[in-house]
């Protein structure tokens, strides 16, 4: 039995899972929500756990608390990794939960890191000990780069011409990804579509776009390989000179997606991402202006870029043979 704790809000559909034996619970925020979580820990034998993965801040802290309490092991999972000089205003006493933070992911039994640049940079921002274990596992799903047969995008937006789509995953609140919202204000007619997909409302504001089609209705999760195989070509969007964004940009969730579900990628403009062109998985952007470009020369030829996106992920994505270090590490660890 696996239980997930997930703080829940009215903007993004909360995880589906098909089978049984995956719980899906509310993340214990108020004074009344923590002494129920506290009480069914101690008495109900259905949640007696025999070790606890937390993310930062609240989940690993809480984690590191279930640790202590039960003495069973504490992985700490970064799913991202934040340094106290990052621009996280959005968090009260950032500064001080920081602090924290890195004791708490020093007591960890291991870390789990989303990549080995991820990870060096965790081992120095957090100041772990050489000898800390921790297992790379990538941010992306398990099997082969697959696309699926699907028309989900044309489908809604009543595409009918056979233009090749170009899909980015995220929001205005990138800044590659808001200039070249603005720049293509100017567009009508391309050799292309443009679809921008958002999984949380509200975060597209209400213009309407002459160009790009904006696709602000976030779907089930279980769904997701689905509408992004309907796509042609992956967006990928990162800012060099967010500090944030260079040291997390290779390690970001839509890179996985757009590569398990065969997509050719344009990748910009973080240093680290050149190397999805070096793989021949798709093209390196260093600016905006050189997006269309992009696109022309992945569309002639984007069965080369598929077969290589075949291979590397296999090698380096897939997230079940990563994972099989850590199960084997976990059942040693569980009484």
């Amino acid at each position: 039995m696996v239980d997930l704790y997930c703080i829940f809000n009215p903007y993004n559909s909360p995880p589906l899972f098909s089978d049984s034996k995956i719980r899906v619970l509310n993340f214990p925020r108020s004074k009344f929500e923590r002494a129920e979580f506290w009480y069914r820990l101690s008495f109900k034998k259905e949640y007696k756990y025999n070790a606890v993965i937390g993310t930062p801040f609240e989940g690993a802290f809480l984690a590191e608390k279930i640790s202590r309490r039960l003495g069973i092991p504490f992985i700490y999972l970064a799913d991202e990794v934040f340094n106290t000089d990052l621009k996280r205003h959005e968090v009260p006493n950032y500064k001080k939960l920081k602090k924290s933070d890195i004791i708490v992911n020093q007591k960890a039994d291991a870390s789990i890191a989303l990549g080995i640049g991820r990870y060096e940079y965790q081992r120095q921002i957090n100041r772990l000990p050489l000898d800390h274990k921790y297992f790379v596992i990538p941010n992306s799903p398990s099997g082969r780069s697959v696309r699926l047969r699907s028309n989900y995008f044309r489908d809604i937006f009543n595409i009918t011409d056979q233009k090749p789509l170009i899909l980015f995953i995220g929001t205005l609140g990138w800044n590659l990804a808001k200039e070249l919202f603005e720049k293509s204000n100017q567009f009508r007619d391309k050799p292309y579509h443009l679809v921008f997909h958002s999984r949380t409302l509200g975060l597209m504001g209400t213009e309407i776009h002459p160009f790009i089609k904006l696709s602000q209705k976030p779907v089930p999760s279980t769904m997701l390989n689905y509408i992004v195989s309907s796509a042609d070509v992956g967006l990928i969007l990162y800012d060099k000179d967010e500090k944030a964004e260079r040291e997390n940009a290779l390690t970001g969730g839509k890179i996985g997606t757009y590569l398990k579900n065969n997509l050719p990628v344009i990748a910009g403009n973080v240093e680290d991402l050149r190397t999805i062109e070096e793989k021949g998985m798709g093209v390196y952007i260093s600016k905006i202006d050189e997006f269309e470009s992009a696109v022309l020369k992945i569309a002639d030829d984007p069965e080369s870029y598929r077969r290589n996106i075949e291979n590397v992920y296999s090698a380096e994505y897939d997230f079940s043979a990563f994972y099989k270090e850590f199960e084997s590490f976990l059942s040693n660890r569980i009484h």
